[in-house]
């Protein structure tokens, strides 16, 4: 549906879904930010819009060959966001206490884990797969199938997430053109064909009837949107452009979670240049 839609993406992921413990939140902001991930289908406007404090400007070179015709979606987008699933956010907040929205992030985050687990081993993270691994089975088991995320409170590293579009940059395959795609949101090829591979790694596509599928994505979107609310208030009055800030900002979280959080290469933040 529209979820994350008009904002981000990237695999989807990228506003990515920040982890609940209990009530606390222990990240960082940029930190949280770096977990809103991929809710496919409805589930589909991953933004990445956290680190939206101050104003963001267009930029040459982005890559962006059908930037009218991606404008275009981006309306549409936005314009479904804001007759639905910001007024749903909305409610969700207004009547639901907040133990009870992290309960259901929690638990949505749980079923998320075995595409996460999936990518780690195809990326060769062992260690990363192992604690995904023991934390899946720590929440379901003693969780309540991951409404409580007992690894959290047994001071088990935060939540990573991962997926295909991820796994196939770590082997160098290029993102491609930018692209923003109808309810999902900011995307690229190499993304875009990730999406499509990681349902195949969801157990869920196929043991859970479709219905139940889509309305796990449905709640994915909402709980998203609930927990992005002020952040995507303060980047659309920020953003010049609001556009291109999205393009940006989400190219930038996509680059850092391929990073897996690593600063980025010198290289990469001032090019080839040298001063001599």
């Amino acid at each position: 549906m529209l979820i994350r839609t008009a904002y981000a993406g990237s695999g989807g992921q990228a506003l990515r879904d920040e982890p609940v413990r209990g009530r606390a939140w222990r990240e960082s902001w940029p930190a949280r930010m770096l977990r809103a991930r991929h809710a496919f289908g409805a589930a589909g406007l991953a933004l990445i819009l956290a680190l939206s404090a101050a104003p963001a400007i267009a930029q040459e070179g982005e890559n962006d060959p059908i930037e009218p015709a991606n404008r275009a979606v981006f309306k549409f987008n936005r314009a479904l966001d804001s007759a639905a699933l910001e007024p749903m956010a909305r409610g969700y907040r207004l009547v639901t206490p907040q133990v009870v929205r992290d309960g259901v992030e929690n638990f949505l985050a749980n079923l998320r884990t075995p595409v996460v687990l999936v990518n780690d081993l195809l990326q060769g993270e062992f260690k990363r797969g192992e604690l995904t691994f023991g934390r899946f089975m720590l929440n379901t088991i003693l969780g309540f199938g991951g409404l409580i995320d007992i690894g959290g409170w047994a001071g088990m590293p935060d939540r990573h997430s991962e997926d295909f579009g991820q796994t196939l940059a770590g082997y160098g395959v290029g993102e491609g053109p930018y692209l923003m795609l109808p309810l999902l949101g900011p995307s690229n090829p190499r993304d875009a064909v990730g999406r499509v591979v990681d349902l195949a790694f969801n157990p869920l596509t196929f043991l859970a009837p479709f219905a139940a599928n889509a309305g796990r994505s449905g709640a994915d979107a909402v709980s998203f949107r609930e927990r992005n609310i002020e952040n995507i208030d303060e980047l659309e009055r920020s953003s010049i452009d609001l556009y291109a800030a999205t393009r940006t900002l989400t190219r930038q979280m996509r680059a850092q979670e391929i990073r897996n959080g690593a600063p980025a290469p010198i290289e990469d933040i001032y090019g080839n240049r040298s001063d001599d």
